[in-house]
């Protein structure tokens, strides 16, 4: 069956480098923003708690405004991991519709903080194109995607690569005009926690940690597994205006959508460190499709864990002091996501004529690749 191709939605032909593309807008609700928080147990407790957000320095100016409108007792603080799937998901109609993969995110930043009841815009501009041969089908596009709130501030931004196909019957030749990325952001220009103080010791939780208490080196585990069902994949989509067509298509195998892989695979980090606060991404990327039903596990699996998981791991790469802030230390964290393999996952993979089967090792894929920065408190700012 053929999909109309919609007015917006472009195939990699049709993208030229320098053009800036607009993107719709959406309002962040607090259900959306507490549901998203509940779905993929993200411990996001400066969503959560008007204390918390307190005491890290966070109010809404526009607070008294959003009581009245919401009926809320405060406009809380707005998960970063949802923030990134709704600047995401805006994008997606303009540049990804016709997607086949993601293939990587490089330099994510956030910025001003998102609250319940603000409105988030964006715009991308295409800095790059790059086809592999002469004769092709498809190509890769790169973008650099700006997310704004309704005083037009940034709050977030990344580049991202996305492979797409051409037009039916159209064929492309080489070319490759890709810009060169930084392999790391420049912690002195992004935006840094306001202030920690006054946290509570009992918040940590039985596996929670302090600054101090992280080791360069040490790989950290989880506790608890997750299937992510179709429900689940299509809630986040939709809350997101996501509607790329490779998640919808029944000869796509219904693809699970990347974003929900990475907010449950990174919602295991806050099981050990609850406090940490996400200042960006030096990379990331999706290296294997997944599937509704794939049971996510949070850090690595349990050794009596489900045929069918995704399994995932943190960890700490290097530890960095802020040479203005005693309040909090830096982490750069590797976090990774694999897929055991089943019979049924096999059959998909043909079906849809992965070539990644070869980098099936004892039995699992790698699914998920990030290098992220994360702000965490040390000692001092605990009561």
């Amino acid at each position: 069956m053929e999909y109309e191709k919609l007015v917006s939605s472009k195939y990699i032909e049709e993208f030229v480098i320098g053009e800036e593309l607009h993107h719709g807008c959406v309002q962040i609700t607090p259900y959306r923003n507490k549901e998203y928080i509940k779905k993929f147990k993200k411990s996001f407790l400066y969503g959560l708690n008007s204390e918390y957000q307190s005491n890290l320095g966070y109010n809404d100016p526009e607070d008294k405004s959003k009581k009245e409108k919401f009926n809320i007792g405060y406009p809380g603080l707005v998960s970063q991991g949802y923030i990134f799937n709704v600047g995401f998901g805006l994008s997606v109609h303009d540049i990804s519709y016709n997607a086949i993969a993601n293939l990587s995110y490089k330099n994510l930043t956030y910025g001003e903080p998102v609250y319940e009841g603000d409105i988030l815009f964006g715009k991308s501009k295409v800095i790059g194109i790059e086809v592999k041969k002469d004769g092709a089908s498809n190509g890769s596009v790169q973008v650099k995607t700006t997310i704004t709130n309704q005083n037009n501030e940034m709050v977030l931004e990344y580049v991202r690569q996305v492979l797409l196909r051409t037009s039916p019957g159209t064929k492309i030749n080489a070319k490759s005009e890709l810009e060169t990325q930084p392999d790391t952001i420049d912690i002195n220009t992004v935006k840094l926690p306001k202030v920690f103080v006054n946290l509570n010791n009992q918040s940590l939780g039985k596996h929670g940690k302090k600054f101090e208490d992280l080791k360069v080196g040490e790989l950290y585990k989880g506790t608890f597994e997750k299937s992510i069902s179709l429900v689940d994949f299509s809630w986040l989509q939709i809350s997101t205006l996501n509607d790329a067509s490779v998640h919808h298509t029944p000869s796509s195998n219904f693809i699970g959508y990347g974003g929900a892989i990475k907010s449950t695979v990174e919602g295991s980090i806050s099981e050990h460190i609850p406090h940490a606060y996400f200042i960006g991404m030096n990379s990331g990327s999706h290296d294997a499709p997944t599937y509704p039903g794939d049971i996510v596990q949070n850090m690595f699996a349990s050794e009596d864990a489900d045929d069918e998981k995704i399994s995932g791991s943190f960890k700490i790469i290097e530890k960095l002091d802020h040479e203005s802030r005693e309040d909090f230390g830096i982490i750069k964290i590797e976090l990774i996501g694999e897929k055991t393999i089943t019979e049924a996952s096999m059959k998909a993979y043909e079906k849809s004529g992965f070539k990644g089967v070869g980098n099936i090792k004892d039995g699992k894929i790698r699914v998920l690749t990030m290098e992220m920065l994360l702000a965490i408190p040390k000692g001092v700012a605990f009561q």
